[in-house]
């Protein structure tokens, strides 16, 4: 299901009583909230890809899935948000009707990159599930796994693309919403019966592993992880819901189809603000970057209050005496005076 199933949908099956209540005041108004979020979108992700993509550090498999769902917003961001709101604008109006060619082009490839999102937090979800759950087999996970699973998830998403546009092209809308329902469901399901099953873990305080810091790492990742897959299920739900009554015949404004692409939408750029504030590697990597190493270093100094201190000048003295003159001198005296005893 396109995430412009509010314009697509709504907008081509709204009622004309609907319709004649939309100002070019309201549309600019509501243009200039996307174009926003399309720029946030691109400046909050791309930063992201690039350093996944030049730091070892943040490498892992653990986070390839991140990568793709990042990968994913920024072409939300790139393509299918100026896309939207040329459509959008076009039924206020504020400039030229969108042809057909256009609007299918357009849903394509929004189908596709949102479907790559969506899925992508189903499958962080799972992945986070297992990790806790089994964490012996999913150290023995190999990045050769994480790549299938990253072709699996496109392969998904081009299918339900196909399917859906085909039903709405072909079809109506409506069979199209009926045909897509239980597989966002399944994909609903996942992840609620995933964050269950490890808030329950948590709760418990049953995670297995050999080394402590190592656990603190995962349950923080893994809680971050359900904070981006949770954000993902929040930002669709409503959407969701408003199609489902949309193609079920009931009457919904449109204005509550375009909050909801609003939120929809908005997770694109909320991601990388996640990844920022919760994954070390990341933000250290991005502070490197952008300030040097030696800047990262006194950041993190200044954070823990210098606690570093005296142990630096401990050393400092120690170094001293190991290098003073006067200090050799004595010891090799008393090593003199250690053979004659």
């Amino acid at each position: 299901m396109s995430r412009t199933s509010g314009p697509n949908g709504s907008l081509e099956n709204a009622t004309y009583s609907s319709m004649v209540v939309l100002s070019k005041a309201e549309g600019i108004a509501w243009c200039s909230v996307f174009i926003l979020i399309s720029i946030f979108s691109v400046a909050g992700n791309l930063p992201t890809i690039v350093l996944f993509i030049i730091s070892k550090n943040l490498r892992k498999k653990s986070l390839f899935l991140v990568l793709n769902m990042a990968f994913a917003d920024f072409m939300l961001g790139t393509l299918s948000l100026p896309g939207y709101i040329f459509i959008f604008g076009s039924y206020y109006p504020l400039w030229t009707e969108a042809n057909a060619v256009f609007v299918t082009v357009y849903r394509i490839i929004d189908t596709v990159f949102s479907q790559v999102a969506l899925i992508s937090a189903a499958f962080i979800s799972a992945e986070r599930f297992y990790a806790i759950y089994w964490p012996i087999k999913y150290r023995t996970l190999s990045k050769q796994t994480y790549r299938i699973v990253v072709a699996i998830i496109w392969a998904l998403a081009v299918l339900i693309s196909a399917v859906f546009n085909a039903l709405l092209n072909l079809i109506s809308f409506k069979y199209s919403v009926y045909i897509w329902a239980p597989y966002t469901l399944i994909l609903i399901l996942v992840m609620c019966g995933c964050h269950i099953g490890i808030w329950r873990k948590f709760r418990h305080r049953r995670l297995a592993s050999q080394q402590e810091s190592k656990a603190l790492q995962s349950k923080r990742l893994t809680k971050t992880l359900m904070l981006v897959s949770a954000l993902a299920l929040l930002s669709w739900t409503p959407l969701i819901v408003l199609s489902c009554l949309e193609a079920s015949a009931f009457s919904i404004p449109f204005r509550y189809f375009t909050i909801a692409n609003i939120q929809n939408y908005s997770n694109s750029f909320v991601n990388p603000i996640v990844y920022a504030l919760r994954i070390p590697e990341f933000k250290q990597t991005f502070l490197s970057c952008c300030f040097g190493r030696q800047a990262v270093v006194n950041i993190e100094d200044i954070k823990r209050g210098k606690k570093m201190a005296p142990t630096s000048t401990l050393e400092t003295q120690l170094r001293t005496l190991r290098t003073d003159p006067s200090h050799l001198q004595l010891s090799f005296e008393q090593e003199a005076m250690d053979t004659k005893l």
